[in-house]
């Protein structure tokens, strides 16, 4: 690990799996990896098989990634409010040990409250990187031995034979993208995927066709000062834009495209703005 490097920093969780928590650490070279799991009792027998699989992905770290630091968290994995409360405190941690580092977090390792709380808690901090694995290749494929898993008197049940009564998630409140702020950089992104101008004036122009331009038509501030303050300004904050140095022009930034894909995907209108030009 070469001096001067970012730190990088990966969040996972341990239960029943440790290739999709592994893998991932040989794609990332991860400074420290943060493992989530739970064991109420090491001395008691029956809790004996979740402490073998977290044993099992430490040597597993340890032997192939050797300068990964492991930070344990024995935490309530199937509690959601626990899981948001302990992944938060992770980012929150680390991000005062050093501002200067990248984390990302594995959704797909764990169970479905600690999926759902990662997610959430990626969506609540810019500059999470949240991802998840897939199956390639799974450890049973003969029918029998799928059938000694997960079925019982030939009957298909699955993993789980009986649960709890389904406890609520609790809401959190996630702050939506403001609405026009989006659609006016979707025209932004559409101008320049068609390669037409998109100076002020241009952009402003059609701005106006998609019922964006909010600004009165008399007052005595010029409009390309308007959009440098409402649009422009708002974007960069956000980082959904960024400017090219030579042309001195802004495009849409990977982030702003994730925010483009994701929301107000609809079309809210038939016309596309006016005819150029």
């Amino acid at each position: 690990m070469s001096i001067g490097r970012r730190e990088r920093i990966m969040i996972a969780c341990v239960t029943f799996e440790t290739t999709a928590v592994t893998t991932p650490i040989e794609y990332y070279d991860p400074t420290r990896i943060h493992l989530i799991h739970y064991v109420k009792d090491p001395a008691n027998p029956k809790c004996r098989v979740y402490a073998e699989f977290y044993n099992e992905v430490c040597r597993i770290v340890k032997e192939t990634s050797p300068k990964t630091s492991i930070i344990e968290h024995n935490e309530k994995v199937y509690e959601f409010t626990a899981m948001l409360r302990t992944v938060l405190k992770i980012i929150e941690e680390e991000r005062m040990r050093s501002e200067d580092c990248d984390i990302c977090v594995n959704i797909s390792s764990g169970p479905s409250e600690y999926s759902a709380a990662a997610a959430i808690a990626s969506m609540m901090n810019r500059d999470i990187v949240a991802f998840t694995v897939k199956t390639k290749e799974y450890t049973v494929n003969k029918y029998e031995d799928i059938k000694a898993l997960y079925y019982i008197n030939d009957k298909p049940v699955g993993l789980t034979k009986m649960i709890y009564s389904p406890k609520t998630i609790p809401k959190y409140s996630i702050e939506m993208p403001n609405e026009h702020l989006v659609r006016a950089l979707r025209v932004l992104n559409d101008r320049n995927m068609n390669k037409l101008p998109v100076d002020a004036r241009s952009v402003i122009y059609a701005l106006k066709g998609r019922d964006l331009w909010f600004r009165d038509p008399m007052e005595k501030q010029s409009e390309a000062v308007h959009y440098q303050r409402d649009y422009v300004n708002k974007w960069l904050a956000e980082g959904w834009v960024e400017k090219n140095e030579l042309s001195k022009k802004y495009k849409v930034s990977e982030r702003g495209i994730t925010i483009l894909n994701t929301f107000y995907t609809e079309t809210r209108r038939q016309s596309t703005g006016p005819i150029e030009k």
